[in-house]
C-alpha cells in the first residue's frame, strides 16, 4: 500500500471557547459512547503505564488495538467496533508491524479490520505545530481510538516538571474533546511502581491503569488507580504466543499475588531477618533504590503484607516484619 500524503495541518476555524448556560446544562445530554464497556468511552483520556517488560504496549498497543477495531472482545470486556489509529514512537514500523501481524492473526481477524498506525513521525505534543498534524490525522483517519507509545516520546520537556506536563495534556485533553476520540498514552513507571513523572499526570486523566508483570512471567495484572466515570476495576490475564500468534486470555484475577521489584526485595529481606527497622530495610536494598525500597514497606503494609510490630511508641524507630498473610506468599 503506498504511502499516504501528509499535507500540511490544518484545523478547522473554531472559537477559542463557547459560553454556555443553565438552560443548555438542563438539556439531555448524549451518553458517552462506550469503545471498551466499562473501561473506555470516547472522549476518554486512558494513561496505562508499567514497568519494562510488563507487556504494556502488547497489551494495549496491540491486543487491544486489534480486539476495537475488529469488534472482538477484549479479555472479558465487550468492545463496540472503532477505527483505530496507533502513534508509535518507541517500537519502530518493523517491529510493531510484526507484532500487530501476530495479534490480527491470534485473534482470528484479517487485514480488513480498520486500523492505521504511524511509527516514529517524532510528533511533540509541547509543540502547536505537531498537535494540529496529530488532530488532523485522526479527523481524516476517522479514528475513535488512538493509541500513543509512549509517553516520554511525544515531549521535549521534563517529565517530572509539571510546568513541562501540563501544556502536553492540555493539548492531548482538547484533541480529545475536539474529535471525540478517546485517547491511550501508554507509560513507564517508576522504581517504586507507582506512574513516572509529575502528580499533574494523575490529575489530567480520566483513567490510569497500573500493568504488572513479573520478569519471566506469562501473566499480567492490571489495576485501576485513578477513575472518574467508572467503578475501580482489577483483573488478569496469561500472554499466550504461538509460531506467528499472539492473544491475551483472561484468568482469575491475581493482582493480589503480584509485586513490583522493590516490594518482592522488602518481601525477601524480612523473610530472611524476620524483622527489621527501615533503616535496615533501605540500607540493604539490593535490586531497588532504598526510596523505592521504603515505599514499597509502606505499599506493602498498605495491601497487609507487612505490618509495624515495634507498638509505634513515640521517638522509636519504625520495625517492620510479616504478616500471617506475607509469611504464607
Amino acid at each position: 500500500m503506498a504511502d499516504k500524503p501528509t499535507d500540511s495541518p490544518k484545523t478547522p476555524a473554531r472559537p477559542r471557547y463557547t459560553r454556555r448556560d443553565a438552560k443548555y446544562a438542563m438539556q439531555p445530554q448524549p451518553p458517552a459512547q462506550p469503545i471498551v464497556e466499562g473501561l473506555i468511552y470516547a472522549g476518554d483520556l486512558i494513561l496505562p503505564y508499567g514497568e519494562a517488560g510488563s507487556k504494556k504496549t502488547y497489551a494495549f498497543g496491540c491486543s487491544l488495538a486489534v480486539c476495537v477495531a475488529a469488534g472482538k472482545n477484549w479479555l472479558h470486556f465487550n468492545t463496540n467496533r472503532t477505527k483505530v489509529l496507533i502513534l508509535d514512537e518507541e517500537s519502530g514500523e518493523r517491529r510493531l508491524s510484526r507484532r500487530l501481524a501476530e495479534s490480527i492473526r491470534g485473534e482470528l481477524a484479517d487485514d480488513s479490520i480498520d486500523l492505521d498506525y504511524i511509527s516514529l513521525a517524532n510528533f511533540k505534543l509541547d509543540d502547536p505545530v505537531d498537535v494540529a498534524l496529530v488532530q488532523m490525522e485522526i479527523v481524516n483517519s476517522g479514528a475513535g481510538l488512538v493509541i500513543i507509545d509512549a509517553l516520554a516520546d511525544i515531549m521535549d520537556g521534563d517529565e517530572n516538571s509539571k510546568q513541562d506536563t501540563q501544556p502536553v495534556f492540555s493539548a492531548l485533553r482538547k484533541i480529545a474533546d475536539t474529535t471525540n476520540a478517546a485517547i491511550i498514552i501508554i507509560h513507564h513507571s517508576n522504581r517504586a511502581g507507582g506512574y513516572r513523572g509529575s502528580s499533574a499526570i494523575k490529575g489530567a486523566v480520566d483513567l490510569m491503569i497500573e500493568v504488572r508483570s513479573e520478569d519471566g512471567s506469562k501473566f499480567i495484572n492490571f489495576k485501576t488507580v485513578k477513575e472518574r466515570d467508572i467503578e475501580r476495576l482489577s483483573w488478569s490475564a496469561e500472554a499466550i504466543w504461538t509460531d506467528d500468534q499472539f492473544y491475551l486470555r483472561s484468568v482469575e484475577n491475581r493482582e493480589k499475588t503480584t509485586f513490583s521489584k522493590s516490594e518482592n526485595y522488602v518481601i525477601r529481606y524480612l523473610k530472611e531477618n524476620l524483622s527489621a527497622n527501615m533503616d535496615a530495610i533501605m540500607n540493604h536494598a539490593d535490586s531497588c533504590t532504598d526510596v523505592a525500597a521504603k515505599r514499597a514497606v509502606y505499599a506493602l503494609a498498605d495491601r497487609g503484607i507487612v505490618a509495624r510490630v515495634d507498638g509505634g511508641g513515640r521517638g522509636s524507630k519504625a520495625v517492620y516484619a510479616l504478616t500471617e498473610k506475607g509469611c504464607e506468599l
